[in-house]
């Protein structure tokens, strides 16, 4: 039942609080509205240089270097301040302020306290008649005195105390009920691993394990227990610092340090709610016309919308051109909408980064121009094979930046596009799919002794055995050199498969030798040198039968 009583009483101070401040805000406010007393009403003047009259926070008057008899201005200034403070702290009822007309010029005070006295020359320093400038004066006067005295009595002392009391006992039940609450959540947290067993994953793999998580929750809550914490002591500092008038100014200081920068971002945001609509028309309307340039570039991919001039291997790198231009497009717009992108500091940063980017990406657009071409004047396709300087495979990436190529070893090498644009593309592919085939060729070296014509018979025969070498157009034999001790003779067949090129070549070596070991003909790579009378042959049929007997050597006359 303590603990309710207090917290009702801790509620009625709180409540209070707000009332006392709310008046204070008021009288400030009125201040405000009454026109103060300046020293220059042309802007295009300098003002003259004087001495400020201050009373209650409040500058009443500023005493120009214009001497009242013999007093100086600055004695001038320190007696009126000095007469404003002895007739606000007057015990008696106070007597509104009036204007007496005196010869020197118009006095403000009561009839038996005078308080200033302004004149003609006063009057003329400032531009206005004297008789408005003691008007202006006499009211900030008055309501710079009536606000003293409200707010110096034992009763706004009495209550400042009263509130000072409840509010530390609210202070102490917020401080005790925030360590109760986040005890207990500090022992809910702490026991999750027996429970949640599972970590964080994403795509398959951990992130986060259950214990780790643990461990960052509970630190969590320790940094936010502190925060509330802190906050506390924040609020409750300026609250008690506004029941007392003497340190009202600084307790809305030190509250104005926090509340300002929520109040400067809550404004800036609800000033740019329209512009949030902008952006927002601009993002949908740019998602869904990617989407739409999506679905057409899939149909033309599929081949399932045809152009005669368009060809289906285009469609994927169009649409990735076709989309970074409507994004850069789509945040060009919203850029004006962004808040704070008129700000200078937003621009300073803007600029730097496009110089980081345009000094870091030389290369990088150099490389999106090369795969730009390469695309177009489709030099190669997915999945063709080719031949790039030395490296020999199928194309399985074909990006803006990289080329990738898997070799017949399964190996992936990745070349920039700035490289291939410099280098010989050899394109297997495109003659198997468009034309009769590739042609494959090998060569071989028969001695003179063979006739040409046998020779010829058992290369075509060899390439008509190989699998995936077609019989038409028929294989055909060129003789490319007559050299001292043999002839050479290549053989050329035609393939619709160059992705199994080393397999074909493989198999067309085997069956050349078995054609030619069966027909009983040497092939002369490498030298052989042999007198033909006398010497072991080198067939492999030969050699292995049973009881054969090298020739002995013979000379005849």
């Amino acid at each position: 039942m303590l603990k309710q009583v207090v917290l009702l009483i801790s509620l009625v101070a709180l409540m209070c609080s707000n009332t006392v401040l709310s008046a204070e805000q008021k009288n400030i406010a009125a201040q405000s509205a009454v026109p103060a007393v300046s020293v220059a009403v042309d802007q295009a003047v300098a003002p003259p240089v004087g001495f400020p009259v201050r009373f209650a926070d409040s500058e009443i008057f500023v005493v120009l270097t214009t001497p009242l008899g013999s007093l100086k201005p600055e004695n001038r200034a320190e007696i009126i301040q000095k007469n404003i403070q002895s007739y606000a702290d007057s015990q008696e009822k106070l007597k509104p302020l009036g204007l007496i007309t005196l010869p020197e010029g118009l006095g403000i005070g009561t009839d038996d306290n005078m308080l200033m006295v302004l004149t003609e020359r006063d009057a003329d320093a400032v531009g206005k008649p004297v008789a408005l400038l003691a008007q202006e004066v006499q009211e900030r006067i008055q309501i710079a005195v009536d606000d003293y005295r409200a707010r110096n009595t034992w009763k706004t002392y009495g209550l400042g105390m009263a509130l000072s009391i409840f509010s530390i006992i609210g202070l102490w039940q917020a401080l005790h009920w925030n360590n109760r609450a986040f005890s207990w959540l500090r022992n809910k947290a702490s026991g999750m691993h027996a429970y949640w067993d599972k970590g964080l994953y994403f795509k398959g793999v951990e992130v986060l394990s259950a214990s780790r998580i643990e461990r960052v929750v509970l630190f969590v809550l320790k940094a936010l227990r502190i925060f509330v914490v802190l906050m506390c002591w924040y609020f409750f500092l300026p609250l008690i610092l506004s029941f007392f008038p003497e340190t009202r100014a600084l307790g809305s200081t030190l509250f104005d340090y926090l509340i300002t920068p929520f109040a400067t971002i809550f404004h800036t945001i609800v000033k740019y709610i329209p512009n949030m609509f902008y952006i927002f028309v601009i993002g949908v309307f740019a998602f869904y016309t990617i989407k739409l340039i999506s679905y057409v570039f899939q149909l033309v991919e599929r081949g399932e919308l045809k152009f005669e001039w368009f060809h289906d291997d285009w469609a994927r790198p169009t649409y990735q051109i076709i989309r970074f231009v409507v994004i850069v497009t789509a945040l060009i717009s919203a850029y004006p909408y962004i808040p704070g992108s008129s700000s200078e500091a937003f621009q300073g940063v803007g600029l730097v980064l496009g110089a980081i980017i345009s000094f870091a990406s030389s290369s990088a657009i150099s490389n999106i121009v090369a795969g730009i071409i390469l695309t177009y004047t489709r030099a190669f396709r997915l999945n063709d094979r080719i031949k790039l300087g030395d490296t020999t495979g199928d194309v399985v990436e074909k990006t803006l930046l990289v080329t990738r190529i898997m070799t017949i070893k399964n190996v992936v090498v990745t070349i920039p596009n700035s490289l291939v644009m410099g280098a010989q593309i050899v394109n297997y592919s495109t003659s198997a799919a468009e034309g009769a085939g590739v042609i494959l060729h090998t060569s071989v070296t028969i001695g003179y002794d063979v006739p040409w014509q046998k020779v010829q018979s058992l290369l075509i025969e060899a390439a008509l055995a190989t699998e995936q070498l077609l019989s038409q157009p028929v294989p055909f034999v060129l003789q490319t050199s007559l050299d001292d001790w043999y002839v050479s003779y290549e053989i050329n067949a035609y393939t619709k498969n160059p992705e199994r090129m080393a397999v074909i070549y493989s198999n067309l070596h085997r069956n050349i030798l078995e054609k030619f070991d069966a027909a009983g003909v040497e092939i002369m790579s490498p030298h052989y040198y042999a007198v033909r009378d006398g010497n072991a042959t080198t067939v492999p049929s030969v050699l292995a039968g049973s009881g054969y007997v090298p020739p002995s050597f013979q000379v005849s006359k």
